[in-house]
């Protein structure tokens, strides 16, 4: 005990600010009821914490909430260590017993990481005792209530908690999320060999009971990563895959039944992630309402099968997107002349000019994806939003023509480039790029100029790029014009060059 190190680790683990009285009266309770510890508070944040860790891994403990107290407790005092503080303690202490007083925040920081493993460490220990669903449930209570459900940041014990428990299910996780592979797979394979409906059903229940067990898993892990700012990739991908199978399973086989409850079973697991589970609801719904809204009536054959063949092709050949949509554009306001004539009902015209909207919509989304060219969108969505009837998918076309009038704006003037510039300079002399005008704070892009430097003077404009900044230098997006004021630098330049060869 006369070692500084030695003593410092002996009194941090100890029980620090309590007297020799007072210590063997807690030491008498820690023994014979240890549960009777957790009314006490009158000790010093770490004090309380090393006892009640102390009482915490002699409990048996056999329900939820009981443990639940426990952990929280412990989190949270040690949340509330504050170093000054001890190291006052400490030295009170020392005073008494005629050691030298600790001067090193260092040091004391040091222990306490020591004691932050040992405290997690012991908490693990008490959870491995229980059986596993019984774990699984205590870790998912601890972190939701402690984290809000994953709205605010939870004490730092916590997180050290779920990280550890993370690595010991990561396994199962693992097995889990190749046997859900696997069932996704095929299923394709059935819903495209046109296996019935019962064998289908057979292979989906099982899917959903996979993937809801996977999630009973992970759902202490998504909460934390949530408070925590951060992404649980596992769970986006689980959830992407199977959201992937339930809207192919919809849109190529109209297995409407079945993707609702893929649909629904995916709200309920990954409801934390994100808003993941509230844009699948979203998104798969608007497509089965629209599903039953083409077939009210036979007569509208025409305009579905427009919409239908055209988001089909579209699919299939993404170049084809700008001549389908002004087939559309051409097309649909004909049909549509049809249902005014024939007395449709106007529920049902609306429903016809809504599904011609989307369609629009879509062909403008894979055309920007596809070439880089705005400025058709912009029609086809104004177009768009003309044929929509419907708030939500006229507020949706709306999102999507204010996007690309922005990036219009932005890149119309743009030239593709076969290769980027490459600058170098030797001896000061060479090429370089200056400035950053016209930032875009979505991209993070600019504009930048390309110049003929001497003596790293820019002396001629050479060209000008929108750029994104990368580690390794630059992303160039396309090339733009030279401004006025780069066309009278140019200008003067080759003057004062000719003027020099004169004079020469």
């Amino acid at each position: 005990m006369t070692n500084p190190r030695k003593r410092l680790s002996a009194e941090v683990a100890w029980l620090p600010g309590i007297g020799p009285k007072r210590v063997g009266e807690v030491l008498s309770i820690l023994e014979s009821s240890p549960a009777d510890l957790l009314k006490l508070d009158c000790f010093s944040s770490v004090a309380e914490t090393n006892l009640l860790v102390a009482a915490f891994i002699r409990l048996s403990f056999y329900n939820v909430d009981e443990i639940e107290v426990w952990i929280l407790k412990i989190a949270q005092l040690f949340e509330s260590l504050n170093f000054e503080d001890l190291m006052v303690t400490l030295n009170d202490d020392r005073v008494v017993s005629g050691f030298p007083e600790v001067s090193d925040l260092f040091s004391i920081s040091a222990e306490i990481d020591k004691r932050r493993r040992y405290y997690r460490q012991s908490i693990v220990s008490v959870l491995n005792s229980m059986p596993p669903r019984k774990l699984v449930e205590a870790v998912t209570a601890v972190v939701e209530s402690a984290t809000n459900y994953g709205n605010d940041p939870g004490p730092i014990l916590i997180a050290d908690l779920i990280d550890s428990y993370e690595v010991d299910v990561q396994s199962i996780l693992d097995n889990k999320e190749a046997k859900i592979n696997s069932l996704v797979e095929k299923l394709r394979v059935a819903v495209d060999t046109n296996q019935p409906d019962s064998k289908l059903d057979l292979l989906v229940g099982h899917l959903v009971e996979i993937v809801k067990d996977w999630g009973i898993i992970a759902q202490p892990i998504q909460i934390s990563a949530k408070s925590r700012g951060l992404d649980h990739h596992a769970s986006y991908r689980v959830a992407n895959l199977v959201r992937s199978l339930s809207i192919d399973i919809f849109n190529e086989y109209d297995k409407v039944d079945l993707t609702k409850r893929l649909i629904y079973m995916l709200n309920e697991v990954f409801m934390v992630v994100g808003e993941f589970a509230e844009q699948i609801t979203e998104d798969i719904n608007l497509l089965i309402e629209m599903q039953k809204k083409r077939r009210v009536n036979s007569s509208l054959e025409s305009i579905s099968d427009l919409c239908n063949d055209t988001i089909e092709k579209v699919e299939n050949q993404p170049t084809t997107a700008n001549l389908e949509a002004q087939k559309i554009i051409n097309i649909a306001p004909q049909l549509l002349e049809r249902l005014y004539d024939e007395n449709y009902n106007a529920e049902t015209i609306e429903n016809s000019k809504d599904s011609i909207a989307v369609t629009l919509m879509h062909c403008a989304v894979v055309h920007a994806s596809n070439t880089g060219d705005w400025k058709p969108c912009i029609e086809f969505l104004e177009h768009a939003v003309d044929f929509a009837c419907s708030d939500d998918i006229k507020s949706s076309i709306k999102i999507n023509l204010s996007e690309a009038i922005v990036q219009n704006k932005l890149y119309e003037e743009l030239r593709p480039i076969k290769s980027a510039p490459n600058p170098r300079m030797i001896n000061g002399t060479g090429t370089k790029l200056y400035g950053s005008t016209d930032r875009d704070q979505v991209s993070g892009s600019f504009i930048t100029t390309y110049y003929f430097v001497i003596l790293a003077i820019p002396i001629l404009p050479i060209s000008r790029y929108r750029v994104i900044p990368t580690d390794k230098g630059y992303r160039f997006l396309g090339k733009t014009h030279l401004r006025t004021l780069d066309k009278w630098h140019i200008a003067i330049t080759l003057g004062l060059i000719a003027w020099l060869a004169i004079s020469i």
